[in-house]
């Protein structure tokens, strides 16, 4: 049987396990670089983490405590900025930074290196990355920069909130392929001597639109009275309950992001590579933004059916 050696793409892309039947690469094996790079342009602090695919007959924990088998020695890393009429507004390199706070997960060596730039994104439209490794062909990908999702409903100017048992809230916005809702609100809890505050969140995915033009989510009230009554308990010394707050936050990211999440747990195969959006390399570069709303509050007629609801009586909760 034919020795197999593994391999093991970072990148800050979850890895899985081989089964010792499966035949992934065998030598000789070439390196090839991966790419991560989420922009979010409502930041002004943007990371490029640039790694590579390694190969070794000694267990991953082994071979990664060199950082010559995780990095690439000084790869040219340059970054160019363009406006919408295709005029470019920037190009330069990204500084190369030490970091030992590192996220769970990513493999052990005592140095991680990322390539970081501060810049506002606001004024330009597209992004494009060119990295260069001797001895192994240029990296290039390009990006269009994503704009913050545009609310429709509720209207930014109102304060109240209306969710009764035929009514959903109906939270209408629009934005790229990819979107998530979490949605939470506050409840406060008074005791003889204190007030506490309890948070009950939902999150939501919708990637399909409405006629074509808008996305929505609708939190019914039947949901938020189960959240409710999973979440808090019977409690004689609580005084009363009440609603607080109620906060929104939607993400939305491009084309290139969605396919990303569809393959969530990354790029964990050498031959079987389901997405890539990178030339001459393994990975993602792309954008997602976010826009969070609130404080809100619910209005006295969705309290009082909160309030009188069967299943919350028992939880004490007050009209107002």
């Amino acid at each position: 049987m034919r020795k197999i050696i593994g391999l093991w793409v970072l990148g800050g892309l979850i890895l899985t396990g081989c089964d010792d039947q499966i035949e992934i690469q065998y030598q000789p094996f070439k390196s090839k670089p991966v790419i991560y790079c989420v922009i979010d342009p409502t930041d002004t602090l943007h990371i490029i983490r640039i790694e590579r695919v390694f190969s070794g007959i000694q267990p991953p924990a082994v071979t990664s405590r060199n950082p010559d088998s995780l990095y690439f020695s000084e790869p040219k890393v340059t970054v160019s900025l363009f406006y919408a009429n295709g005029n470019g507004g920037a190009t330069f390199e990204p500084e190369c930074v030490e970091v030992n706070n590192k996220q769970p997960g990513y493999f052990s060596s005592p140095r991680q290196y990322l390539y970081q730039f501060k810049k506002r994104l606001q004024p330009f439209s597209t992004m494009s990355l060119k990295v260069e490794i001797p001895g192994l062909p240029l990296v290039e990908a390009s990006t269009r920069i994503i704009r913050e999702p545009v609310i429709w409903s509720p209207n930014p100017s109102q304060q109240f909130i209306y969710m009764v048992p035929d009514s959903p809230l109906r939270i209408q916005w629009s934005g790229g392929s990819w979107n998530e809702l979490d949605f939470r609100f506050e409840i406060k809890e008074e005791y003889p001597d204190s007030i506490t505050t309890q948070t009950i969140q939902f999150q939501k995915v919708n990637n399909g639109q409405i006629n074509g033009q808008y996305y929505e989510i609708r939190i019914p009230y039947d949901l938020v009275v189960q959240a409710i009554d999973k979440n808090l308990k019977v409690d004689r010394s609580v005084k009363k309950r009440y609603f607080g707050p109620v906060y929104f936050t939607i993400s939305t990211g491009l084309k290139d992001y969605a396919d990303y999440m569809e393959f969530y747990g990354g790029i964990n195969d050498f031959n079987e590579n389901p997405f890539s959006n990178i030339e001459n390399a393994l990975g993602l570069l792309t954008t997602r933004s976010s826009i969070k709303k609130g404080p809100y509050l619910f209005d006295q007629p969705s309290r009082f059916y909160f309030a009188k609801d069967p299943v919350l009586q028992k939880l004490n909760f007050i009209e107002y």
